[in-house]
């Protein structure tokens, strides 16, 4: 790799910063939602229980976001010093080695993120629904349905680097069906979630 890699890197980034400037819009966005659900579970909690399980899982999201933030920021910083300074090459390769880095942490945090905020989603709306309407079946439906909403356009193929079968759809699909099981097993009793 050299000077002339990391350049061509940079032009990559340079053409991406609507990419780069929309993901960290998006991190700070649900980092809110993070924060606003936090303050509405503790203030409100449901009656069926769940704080611990909700708080755990937007404490995780909260600081993967907040890394999100932080990568967004770095690369920024080594973006606006490629165009104020002479990069030699040594600096060049450490630069596009630093920047494959963070474009890989980043979504990976970012993917982490949303998934924990989901789940607490899921989590405080199943709990709040039965604490107001009681143990009635519909209401276990509704983690499944969201399960299935989140899953169509994956199977649609939407998201043409990401296939079905990559380890990153198998981690969130293992992650989603954990929640599921929890959720049923806490609707029948058998299991609370705290």
């Amino acid at each position: 790799m050299g000077k002339s890699r990391f350049e061509d890197i940079v032009k990559v980034v340079k053409k991406g910063v609507g990419g780069v400037s929309a993901g960290t819009s998006a991190a700070a966005a649900l980092l809110g939602a993070d924060l606003v659900v936090v303050a509405l579970a503790w203030d409100n909690p449901p009656s069926q229980g769940s704080i611990v399980t909700i708080t755990f899982l937007m404490m995780i999201s909260f600081i993967a976001f907040i890394n999100v933030l932080h990568h967004s920021m770095r690369v920024e910083y080594i973006m606006s010093r490629s165009q104020l300074e002479d990069i030699s090459e040594d600096v060049g390769e450490l630069d596009t080695q630093e920047l494959l880095k963070i474009s890989k942490w980043t979504r990976i945090m970012h993917l982490s993120g949303f998934i924990f905020t989901m789940k607490a989603f899921w989590i405080i709306s199943y709990k709040y629904l039965i604490s107001l309407a009681g143990y009635h079946l519909v209401i276990l439906l509704l983690p499944f349905i969201l399960f299935v909403i989140y899953w169509i356009p994956k199977f649609a193929g939407i998201e043409r680097e990401v296939t079905i079968f990559s380890m990153e759809s198998i981690l969130q699909l293992i992650v989603q069906i954990i929640f599921l099981v929890l959720i049923c097993l806490d609707f029948f009793k058998i299991l609370i979630i705290p």
